[in-house]
C-alpha cells in the first residue's frame, strides 16, 4: 500500500528538479536520481567491523545517527575533517552516506531555552557547513528537551514473535508522573518559541550550504510528556513546521511507525506531504495500536499494511 504512494512522489519531484536546477542544488540533490527512494540503515559508529557487516547483508546507503565516531574530542560541533573522516570509512566499505543526525547534545541549552543557547546555534551551523562541504546532501534532527527512550516516558520491552523483544509504549505508566527535575514544564508556545528561535538560523544555513534538514517527529507522539508540550505529536506540528519555516531545506522525516502510533490516516499524509515534496526520510516501522498504547512489531505485523 506504501510502495505506489510513495513511488509516484519520487517521480514527481525528480521531474521538478529537472526543469528548476538552481532549486535541486538549494535541496542538496546531487545527481538525477537523488529524489529516489533508497534502502538504507542507521549507523551508530563507522568502525570498519560495523561496515562490513552491513555491506554483508546488502546494505548500500546508510545513515549516521552516532556521536562518537565524528566528534573524538568532544568538541560539540563537526568539522569537515571529521565528516571527511567518517564518510571515507562508509566509502571504503562500498557504502553511500545519505544522511547524519544533528547530535541531540550540540543543542540542549536551546532546547531547554536557557543561556548558551546562541553559541550552541552557531556551532551547529557549523557542524551543517561541514557536512555540506564534505559531500553529505542532507542532515536529521530532532526537538524536545525530554529526550529519553525509557521507563521515564513509557517505554517498556515486551516478548515478541519468536521470543523477539519488542518496545511498548503505555502512556499510563507515566500519565500522573512529575515533571523533569531538570525541565520543569514547558508550554506548547513556550516550546514553539524556543524553537523556532533555534530553527530559522539553522534552516537558512542549511539552505545556502545547500543541504536539507529532516525533522522527526515527537516519539512518542503525546501532546504532553510529563509536563512538557511536545509540538510534533500529530502533523498539524509538522504542517505548521512547513508553514513557519517555508525553507527549500526543510522537511521533514515520515516516520511510518510515528505517524501510525498518532492514530491518523497514514496514506493520506504520505500523500499530503509528498506532494508538498517534503518528505526527505522515511523510517519504514511497523507498530501494533495507537497512543496511549502500542507495540512495535515487525513489518509484516503492525496494523498497516507494508506493501
Amino acid at each position: 500500500m506504501l510502495v505506489a504512494p510513495l513511488a509516484a512522489w519520487a517521480t514527481a519531484v525528480a521531474t521538478a528538479s529537472g526543469k528548476d536546477q538552481a532549486a535541486a542544488k538549494r535541496q542538496g540533490l546531487r545527481r538525477d536520481d537523488a529524489w529516489l527512494p533508497k534502502l538504507s540503515e542507521n549507523l551508530k559508529d563507522v568502525e570498519p567491523e560495523t561496515l562490513r557487516w552491513l555491506k554483508q547483508i546488502g546494505c548500500r546507503h546508510v545513515i549516521f545517527q552516532g556521536t562518537d565516531g565524528v566528534d573524538r574530542e568532544r568538541k560539540g560541533f563537526w568539522t569537515v575533517d571529521d565528516v571527511v573522516r567518517a564518510k571515507k570509512n562508509c566509502d571504503a566499505a562500498g557504502l553511500v552516506l545519505e544522511s547524519m543526525m544533528i547530535p541531540i547534545d550540540f543543542y540542549k541549552q536551546a532546547r531547554f531555552g536557557q543561556e548558551g543557547r546562541d553559541e550552541e546555534i552557531e556551532k551547529v551551523c557549523r557542524t551543517i557547513r561541514a557536512v555540506a562541504e564534505a559531500g553529505v546532501p542532507m542532515m536529521e534532527w530532532r526537538f524536545w528537551p525530554d529526550f529519553y527512550w525509557d521507563e521515564r516516558v513509557g517505554y517498556f520491552e515486551t516478548p515478541g514473535r519468536g521470543g523477539a523483544g519488542f518496545r511498548a509504549f503505555d502512556y499510563g505508566r507515566i500519565k500522573d508522573a512529575r515533571p523533569f527535575d531538570e525541565i520543569g514544564v514547558v508550554g506548547e508556545e513556550e516550546m514553539w518559541k524556543r524553537f523556532l528561535y533555534f530553527a530559522r538560523p539553522i534552516c537558512e544555513t542549511a539552505e545556502k550550504a545547500g543541504i536539507r534538514l529532516s525533522m522527526h517527529p515527537n516519539d512518542p507522539p503525546v501532546r504532553t510528556m510529563r509536563g512538557v508540550a511536545r509540538i510534533f505529536h500529530h502533523p498539524d506540528g509538522l504542517r505548521r513546521l512547513l508553514k513557519e519555516i517555508p525553507s527549500a531545506a526543510n522537511g521533514i522525516t515520515f516516520c511510518q511507525g510515528t505517524i501510525t502510533e498518532m492514530g491518523v490516516d497514514v496514506l493520506e499524509e504520505i500523500r499530503y506531504f509528498g506532494k508538498l515534496g517534503r518528505i526527505n526520510l522515511v523510517h519504514f516501522r511497523a507498530v501494533r495500536g495507537t497512543v496511549p498504547q502500542y507495540t512495535e512489531v515487525f513489518i509484516d505485523e503492525g496494523d498497516v499494511d507494508m506493501l
